[in-house]
């Protein structure tokens, strides 16, 4: 007899009720678990139904009228901290994505996201994995090379223990939770332990944020998160 699949409440933030139809329709074709349990056009409905309906997750666009989808993220994981938020995108500029994952989204794709790909970053969410497309990972790191060269580690309280630094090289390189405990021969139970301590003494909320900070502090090198660094003269 099979495992149930736990089922994945999701709420869908656009101000285009065809894009929003379209959304959940290409969730459900690809993954039966994941409801929709409300659709909302403004940051004012957002905020309202996570209060009221209480999803695991929610798909944000960034363009809303009022409010925009950064600052409604921020809102909400001040009112629900559980609720996974993943920004739903047009826009791949850097100041968005750092601005997303500083205001504590667990994710940012683009609209462009095939079915497939946005219904495994709704489960992955919801379980405590990073969303974020290598593209966009990669994106970020670049914005960011000209300020972490020659850059000097902080006051920060980061000491990481050898097994954090491995669990921390293998989010850097986009693994999930599953394939961290597997990489690692570390329970998932083990490996979320891992992540709270590593949050914790880099004094941030989120993977994507962690291995940031970790960057920008010499904690990881920019080979630790796929990138390489051309040689100055």
């Amino acid at each position: 007899m099979g495992t149930e699949v736990e089922g994945i409440r999701v709420l869908l933030v656009d101000d285009h009720p065809l894009f929003r139809a379209g959304v959940g329709q290409r969730l459900r074709e690809h993954d039966s678990s994941l409801e929709v349990v409300g659709e909302a056009g403004s940051s004012e409905e957002a905020q309202e139904m996570v209060g009221r309906l209480a999803p695991d997750v929610v798909l944000m666009d960034i363009a809303l009228p009022g409010e925009n989808g950064i600052e409604t993220t921020r809102a909400i994981k001040r009112t629900a901290p559980a609720t996974a938020v993943i920004i739903l995108s047009l826009y791949d500029d850097e100041q968005y994505i750092e601005a997303a994952v500083e205001a504590g989204a667990a994710g940012y794709l683009l609209k462009t996201v095939e079915g497939q790909e946005l219904a495994a970053a709704v489960r992955n969410a919801h379980d405590g994995d990073a969303v974020l497309s290598p593209e966009i990972v990669t994106k970020v790191f670049r914005h960011l090379l000209p300020g972490l060269r020659g850059t000097t580690s902080s006051d920060r309280q980061h000491q990481l223990s050898e097994r954090e630094t491995t669990v921390l090289k293998l989010v850097a390189r986009g693994a999930t939770n599953k394939e961290i405990a597997m990489a690692t021969d570390l329970s998932v139970r083990t490996v979320h332990a891992h992540l709270r301590n590593i949050f914790a003494k880099l004094m941030v909320s989120s993977r994507t944020e962690a291995v940031m900070v970790a960057v920008k502090e010499e904690v990881l090198r920019l080979e630790d998160v796929g990138l390489s660094v051309a040689p100055r003269d």
